[in-house]
Order: C-alpha cells, then sequence, then structure tokens
C-alpha cells in the first residue's frame, strides 16, 4: 500500500528550545519550499504516497512533530501554540523565513498551519490544509481513548489490531502504523484529549475562529464525512466565507487520509494550487 518513496531524502535535526524536531529534506534545487505536517499519531513519513511527486516540483521538508516519529518527547507541551513554535523555529533553522514556503498540513498539521498562519499572516505563501476538524467532534474523546489505548501496546499487539480493522493494509504497513502509534509520547494524546472534553463541556467547539487572522492563501482539501471525514460540507461553506483567500474542493469516495488513499486527486488539486502562488 504505501513504499518507501524513490526521492533520495536526507534527514536532520533542528532545535525548537529543548525539543529537537527531525526534519527529512528532499531537496529540489532552485523549487519553492513545501513543509509538511502530519496528524496526530502519526510522523513525517505518512506522506510517502505523494513524496515523490512533490518532490518532483519543490523542494519538500518534512517534519515529524514534537512528541512524534523521531523528534524529542517531552512530558508536556502539547498544544497549539507549541507546535506553532516549533514551526516558527524550524522555518527560521532552514531558513527558509524569507523564502515564502508553502505549507501542507493533515488533520492537526492542519490545524497546526492555521494557527500558526493566523499569527504569522506574512510568513507563508500559501497553505494546503487537509481534512483538519474545523469543529471539536462529539465522539472525538471516544478516538483518544482508542488511540492511548493503542499506544500503549507493543508493536506486535498494535500491528494485530490493525490489520483486524483494516484488511487491506498490507502486513508491512500494519507494522509500520504500529510502531509510529506506540512510540508517540502519552502527552501528544493527553494534552489535545483535555481540551476537547473541556471544549465539549463548555460548548465552544467551533474552532473556525482561528481563521480570522489568516491571510494567505488556503486550499481546504476535504473527503466524505460517511467514509469518515472530519469537514462537513457546511463547514467548508463558512471556511470559504471566512477565509478571504480560501477556496475548498471535496474529494469524493474517500475520508479523513485523503493524500494516501485519493493520491492522484490530492495532487490534481494541491499542484495547480501551489503552482498557482508562484510568483
Amino acid at each position: 500500500m504505501v513504499s518507501s518513496p524513490q526521492s533520495a531524502g536526507r534527514e536532520r535535526t533542528i532545535a525548537s528550545g529543548d525539543v529537537e524536531i527531525a526534519v527529512t529534506e528532499f531537496p529540489n534545487p532552485g523549487r519553492s519550499p513545501v513543509v509538511l505536517l502530519h496528524g496526530i499519531g502519526s510522523r513525517g513519513q505518512s506522506w510517502w504516497p505523494v513524496i515523490d511527486p512533490l518532490a518532483a516540483r519543490f523542494h519538500l521538508y518534512q517534519l515529524d512533530l514534537r512528541g512524534h516519529g523521531a523528534s524529542g518527547k517531552p512530558s508536556s507541551g502539547y498544544l497549539m501554540e507549541h507546535y506553532a513554535a516549533d514551526l516558527d523555529a524550524a522555518l527560521d533553522a532552514l531558513e527558509l523565513q524569507g523564502e515564502e514556503p508553502r505549507i501542507i498540513g493533515h488533520s492537526l498539521g492542519g490545524l497546526v498551519a492555521l494557527y500558526w498562519a493566523s499569527r504569522r499572516p506574512t510568513r507563508a505563501a500559501a497553505l494546503v490544509v487537509e481534512d483538519p476538524s474545523l469543529r471539536v467532534p462529539p465522539d472525538i474523546v471516544d478516538a483518544f481513548d482508542v488511540w492511548q489505548q493503542l499506544a500503549a501496546l507493543t508493536p506486535a499487539q498494535a500491528a494485530a489490531w490493525y490489520r483486524q480493522e483494516y484488511p487491506d493494509w498490507s502486513d508491512e504497513d500494519c507494522l509500520r502504523r504500529a510502531e509510529t502509534i506506540t512510540s508517540t509520547a502519552p502527552g501528544v494524546f493527553a494534552e489535545l484529549r483535555a481540551e476537547a472534553q473541556e471544549a465539549l463541556a463548555n460548548g465552544t467547539t467551533d474552532r473556525m475562529q482561528i481563521l480570522s487572522g489568516v491571510q494567505t492563501p488556503t486550499l481546504l482539501l476535504y473527503g466524505s464525512t460517511e467514509l469518515g471525514s472530519m469537514v462537513a460540507p457546511a463547514d467548508a461553506e463558512r471556511f470559504v466565507q471566512i477565509m478571504p483567500r480560501g477556496r475548498a474542493i471535496q474529494i469524493p469516495g474517500a475520508g479523513h487520509s485523503l493524500h494516501r488513499d485519493a493520491s492522484d486527486a490530492f495532487l490534481q488539486a494541491v499542484i495547480p494550487f501551489l503552482d498557482g502562488t508562484i510568483g
């Protein structure tokens, strides 16, 4: 299902305060820089299904968010402001602040990109946000519970769970996903779970307020809610109404992980959008 990219990547770490952030760079000199941010409980390798087509056109930087993958795993500090500070540090360390980077974020990574751009309205040339939850879902606490339970298993136990839940995945994919979630820091799930639980209790589930400061051209990609998308069509409409330079494209027949399950459609939307913001 997912194989290693053919494009040659080189790994490095950058410092964000006391936390090391792992970066895999896919160089393409002279091309516009694109930073990739993955979802919760994942890591940069989740972008492998689309790395080669993107690397052919852009200079890519694939990050592991704090608490994930090969990045540092502090005991606390897993809210939006922490991830946004790491993105700032990465752009500084990679010397991209003056390069008009493009940022693609999936799920949590998409929320991080929006939060960051609302406070840094002139630093990026474009954003692509893939199926971010624009409101706190009513069943998200249950999802956090499942992720926490999976993260507490051994990789072999978690792989067996994925094999049962996703019979079309290869054994290699199940093990890769299991190794990823079992290596995620517990605080990643605990802190965002607590924040979501508080929002549900207080009735403050709408996240659209983070859009008000975003001036960057932004493409929202979302799937079908019946297949697992976290973006309702009504929220996509509100997104476009609020965002002065926003667009929204639904990819039918796919759910939450569009770049994995509908890679061609994802690329057909993303590449022209990013190309259109160059120059």
